[in-house]
């Protein structure tokens, strides 16, 4: 996987530029092991509007699926800094974080941030279903928020 995750960063730094803030991947390919697709949420410093963001998770799309010959499904999400945080709310498609998430590249720290969000989250009674099951986030989030504290 070190491989597949310097070629996405490698490709969101060259569309991105110094706009890059941060990488996270996500979704069943991280706390499952396996998937048909690779979920990457890209932050950015800022957006302008919502074509730019279709526009900017179209083309990062496009050039790694032509660089993995579309032998791997990309699920791009792009949002700028403001976007993402104010999307760490219990309830928010973030929530899906509990399950887990790999930071592959962090130039404005925003882990803590992440962090803060399981808190709430390992506070709440929170349950999310998805085609693999019924997931307690509010359980989840309390055990990965120890797991990662532990490693700090």
């Amino acid at each position: 996987m070190r491989g597949l995750e310097s070629k996405i960063i490698e490709r969101a730094r060259t569309i991105l530029g110094d706009r890059l803030a941060a990488i996270i991947l996500f979704g069943s390919s991280v706390y499952m092991g396996c998937s048909e697709e690779i979920d990457i949420l890209i932050i950015i410093d800022n957006l302008s509007d919502l074509d730019e963001k279709l526009e900017l998770e179209w083309e990062i799309r496009k050039s790694l699926n032509r660089l993995f010959n579309y032998d791997i499904v990309f699920d791009v999400n792009i949002l700028d800094v403001k976007k993402f945080n104010a999307n760490l709310e219990v309830g928010s498609f973030l929530s899906g974080l509990a399950l887990g998430y790999k930071i592959v590249y962090d130039r404005v720290g925003i882990e803590e941030n992440i962090i803060n969000m399981l808190r709430k989250l390992s506070k709440s009674r929170y349950v999310l279903v998805n085609k693999y099951g019924e997931w307690s986030l509010s359980r989840i989030a309390e055990i990965k928020l120890k797991k990662v504290l532990s490693t700090k």
